[in-house]
């Protein structure tokens, strides 16, 4: 299908998935929008997260907030947790796991992956000290060109 003359190209989009929705993919959602405004990118996508288990409403666990706040990444403090539906998956260009059990729970297609995929597993540290927050963030944000090169293979519908 091509585009009008003067429309704009669909926005990518992109949902980072874990257990809870209050740890690594509302990290990975913060870091990512930061990663994409710094390179000029961000009207270009949408950048979202949900959790398999999450329990709707439940608030950004506050040990990654100071991740958060440690790398210097901006988030919404209000932000609350979303469950992960199956018409996300239809709905984003990528979905990406934090490993790939959760890349299988969110169903079969193409545009599922997971961290473990792009280079390694990101492990679950709800309960840990602060350190194991920051270094799941430097984990993740390290795979971020990963996640770019894979949204930028997904053709626009």
């Amino acid at each position: 299908m091509s585009e009008s003359v003067g429309e704009r190209p669909k926005k990518k989009s992109v949902v980072f998935v874990c257990t809870g929705n209050t740890c690594r993919s509302p990290m990975a959602e913060f870091m990512f929008k930061q990663y994409l405004k710094d390179k000029k990118l961000q009207s270009d996508y949408t950048v979202s997260s949900a959790g398999l288990y999450a329990v709707r409403g439940d608030v950004m666990n506050p040990n990654a907030e100071k991740a958060l706040d440690f790398l210097g990444v901006k988030y919404t403090k209000e932000r609350k947790a979303k469950v992960f539906t199956v018409q996300m998956s239809v709905d984003a260009d990528l979905v990406v796991g934090m490993t790939a059990r959760h890349a299988d729970e969110c169903g079969e297609g193409g545009n599922i992956t997971s961290f473990e995929e792009l280079g390694a597993p990101v492990p679950d540290p709800y309960g840990a000290p602060l350190q194991e927050y920051i270094d799941c963030a430097v984990r993740m944000r390290s795979m971020f060109d990963a996640v770019l090169d894979r949204l930028d293979g997904v053709s626009r519908v």
